[in-house]
């Protein structure tokens, strides 16, 4: 008994600590967060295994979605702080944030099913203040909550700091309009300070 009042009460203060930790991760990478127009944030974040394809997860630590509800936006936020740098390297010497970054991104896409869109250098250092950024679609097993049957994940990191992971879930009725969304939304929604 004392064993499941102990969990929940780890569990609690995570919980109640969410905001805080999404704001505090966004502050390590000097990044910025808005809502856009037309999203409202959401009281729960995405489960972990959204996705269920047996591949990378990463922990979404902010949930917003669209006033219809046919679009919900999960954003994490990945940096490298000095104990991750340390036993990474000691597996790999040449270890750095970007190696994550190009792992994850290298083990999540579905690219037999679904094409990989990388955005234009200039629109990525204009729009997001960013190195690099990649759009792909995970292959799912089953979809999030019977409701969101899609996916678009965009990748945005900036070289020696950190990145984002946005990942659009979506049904069937934001199908055709989901690369529009992602376009308007996107430079909106996260960035890097100058």
């Amino acid at each position: 008994m004392i064993k499941y009042l102990f969990l929940f009460l780890i569990t609690s203060t995570i919980y109640s600590q969410e905001n805080d930790f999404f704001i505090e991760n966004l502050n390590k990478i000097n990044g910025v967060f808005n809502i856009p127009e037309g999203y409202k944030v959401e009281d729960s974040n995405i489960e972990y295994t959204w996705c269920w394809d047996g591949k990378n997860e990463s922990g979404i630590l902010k949930t917003i979605s669209n006033t219809d509800e046919s679009i919900v936006i999960g954003i994490s936020v990945t940096y490298a702080d000095e104990n991750t740098v340390k036993v990474a390297r000691s597996y790999n010497p040449e270890w750095t944030i970007d190696t994550s970054y190009i792992n994850t991104f290298k083990n999540m896409p579905d690219t037999i099913n679904y094409p990989v869109r990388y955005y234009a250098i200039s629109y990525v250092q204009e729009k997001l203040n960013a190195d690099k950024a990649v759009e792909f679609s995970r292959g799912c097993t089953r979809s999030y909550k019977e409701k969101y049957t899609h996916n678009k994940i965009v990748m945005i990191g900036k070289n020696d700091v950190g990145f984002f992971q946005v990942d659009f879930l979506y049904t069937d009725t934001a199908e055709k309009t989901i690369y529009d969304e992602i376009d308007k939304v996107l430079p909106m929604l996260v960035k890097f300070k100058e």
